[in-house]
């Protein structure tokens, strides 16, 4: 029997509605064509999973910059890799056949799900409610850059299991496949427990040199880097996500490009601050 994963943060992270949300899409694309381009064919991105407000722009640039290159088709499949896990987890899966959006239902793939588990990989299949954001944010923005496409969420630890994942990942690849991998950058700020060079624009500039202690990594298709930043140096909420994804891309020899990187201070200052950054992997 199929069911929906119902929608936890429309009207709060994004807009609740269609036409709202269409209206914010249609602001976001000055700033998309802004962007550099990635050269050769994408097959992964990351994004930042903040509220659309303070990132929504980004993580709409990082799809709508590839979906030209997949000409008058689109991917029949984007992989979503969330996270907010700690060491040791298991991969976290969902069971149902789709996700309720603003712009309607996206169709899910859950019979990928025990090919996770033929592979050896650990994994938990998740019926319960979301409470994250790191996948439920980018849906939408999925729904409406590629609207035709299935979508295959998973939720990944910051350890071994990610590079594993990615280097699996990058073993089957479709050419009619995306992988979007999310992920935050530095949290800084007294609320996150994480301020060490105090506050103002000394504490900002820590912030943006601790973001490049894992956008360096990742541009550089170092994966175990990318993890270490993120664990060690607190330079990614969600590390396993995008490294898999710098895995991936690492195993196929890809491209890197950065497309654009800023803060939540940039768009409301304040006491506190989050990084956020998108990066485009292409193929030749």
């Amino acid at each position: 029997m199929s069911s929906i994963r119902k929608a936890q943060l429309a009207g709060a992270w994004y807009p609740g509605n269609a036409s709202a949300l269409k209206v914010l899409l249609e602001s976001y694309q000055d700033y998309a064509d802004s962007l550099p381009k990635p050269t050769g064919r994408p097959f992964a991105a990351i994004a930042p999973h903040a509220g659309w407000l303070f990132s929504g722009r980004l993580a709409f640039a990082a799809l709508k910059n590839s979906k030209a290159f997949f000409g008058d088709s689109e991917p029949k499949l984007v992989l979503v890799l969330g996270g907010h896990l700690g060491e040791g987890n298991p991969i976290l899966a969902y069971r149902e056949s789709g996700w309720e959006t603003p712009l309607g239902t996206l169709e899910t793939a859950p019979e990928l799900n025990e090919t996770l588990s033929e592979q050896g990989f650990p994994l938990k299949l998740w019926s319960g409610p979301t409470n994250d954001n790191t996948i439920e944010v980018m849906l939408p923005l999925i729904k409406a850059v590629f609207p035709q496409a299935r979508v295959w969420p998973l939720r990944v630890p910051p350890d071994e299991t990610a590079l594993r994942l990615g280097r699996y990942l990058a073993e089957r690849r479709q050419a009619d496949e995306f992988i979007l991998a999310s992920t935050d950058l530095t949290h800084y700020g007294r609320a996150y427990g994480f301020a060490p060079a105090g506050s103002g624009a000394p504490g900002e500039e820590f912030r943006r040199r601790n973001d490049l202690r894992f956008i360096e990594p990742a541009l550089a298709l170092n994966a175990p880097a990318m993890l270490e930043a993120g664990e060690v140096d607190r330079a990614a909420c969600s590390a396993g996500a995008a490294a898999a994804a710098g895995a991936a891309a690492a195993e196929l020899g890809a491209n890197s490009l950065l497309l654009d990187h800023y803060s939540s201070a940039d768009v409301s200052p304040g006491e506190q601050s989050v990084g956020y950054c998108s990066i485009a992997y292409s193929l030749a």
